[in-house]
């Protein structure tokens, strides 16, 4: 399906995507009135993808194994309205990735069993989901319970994978360290972050041998785990996307004053754990991709009544949602 930027524009703001109602996700984080007639499927477009993070859904605190710091009953619902909205779509994207702390906190098995329901209607719309781990999860029960979701890893053991996509190869790499399974207390999320040594020589190899324009996706920042001046000399390597900080972020990469080359890094909210709350569209042209940033609520520490928001989160939304960002193939473009 070929696309020009204006008719990626229409696509967006027929989706809903350009209007936003004050007062948090709550009003927002619905689907569009301007949706397809349940009697006709929804196009699937493969130059269209869904980049989410940090969904952090989870059992309820009472339930809990290991009891996080307070409550967050929201959560789940926020991230099914978001769910929802991505499915209000006009045209669905193909793929929907996953960057990792899918778990609210200590990556128990009932958490990922309400990942699956929540994200499950995606998949029944033929939308392929692809995930990895972050610092909140842990892999045995994430991959009993998301198998189907986790792609084919060149990795033993980790949740890396590469997607190819009609212009591009998206890669999302598995930055997760376990915690040490026979220590007393769930240290889950409070580990290091590293690729590891087999991962590392694999993206390596890969990068060299590429001939495909790639976004790479990691729950962390590139220079978290120490390959913030790797993704800017690779020649192929067009962005960096990184959940984790549950916050829109935009960063340039560059490996020395001596090169011109240089790469934009883009942090991904959060689905509805705190601060941010949204995700992004990720459109491929020949020459190029474009980021749409769908900002749906802002709210920190936790979700509260409108009456107490504070006026500079919903300015906040207003100002994030709908920016643009661009990667150039062309990294002298």
């Amino acid at each position: 399906m070929k696309c020009t930027r204006r008719t990626f524009l229409r696509e967006v703001a027929a989706a809903g995507f350009g209007a936003m109602v004050a007062g948090g996700a709550r009003g927002a984080a619905r689907p569009s009135d301007d949706v397809a007639s349940e009697s006709s499927r929804p196009i699937l477009d493969p130059n269209l993808c869904v980049v989410m993070s940090d969904l952090h859904v989870g059992q309820p605190w009472a339930e809990q194994t290991f009891k996080t710091d307070r409550s967050y009953d929201y959560i789940n619902d926020t991230v099914r309205r978001l769910v929802a909205e991505i499915l209000g779509m006009k045209t669905l994207p193909a793929h929907v990735f996953v960057l990792g702390d899918i778990s609210v906190c200590f990556g128990e098995a009932r958490d990922y069993e309400i990942a699956q329901e929540i994200l499950s209607p995606l998949a029944a719309a033929g939308i392929r989901l692809v995930v990895t781990a972050g610092n909140h999860d842990r892999r045995a029960p994430m991959a009993k319970v998301l198998g189907d979701w986790i792609a084919p890893s060149p990795v033993a053991g980790r949740f890396a994978s590469v997607t190819r996509l009609p212009t591009f190869d998206m890669i999302l790499l598995d930055s997760l360290v376990e915690p040490d399974p026979a220590a007393d207390d769930n240290s889950v999320g409070r580990g290091k972050c590293e690729l590891g040594a087999e991962q590392a020589k694999w993206l390596e190899a890969f990068l060299a041998d590429t001939a495909r324009p790639a976004l790479v996706c990691a729950h962390h920042p590139a220079w978290s785990i120490g390959i913030n001046k790797q993704m800017v000399k690779s020649p192929k390597v067009c962005g960096f996307l990184h959940g984790h900080n549950h916050s829109w972020q935009e960063n340039i990469l560059f490996s020395s004053y001596a090169r011109k080359t240089m790469i934009r890094m883009v942090g991904i909210p959060s689905m509805g754990m705190d601060r941010d709350i949204g995700f992004g569209v990720v459109r491929a042209f020949d020459d190029r991709l474009e980021l749409a940033q769908v900002a749906r609520d802002y709210y920190f520490p936790v979700q509260v009544p409108k009456a107490e928001r504070l006026p500079l989160w919903d300015r906040l939304v207003k100002e994030r949602h709908g920016r643009r960002l661009t990667f150039p193939f062309d990294k002298l473009a």
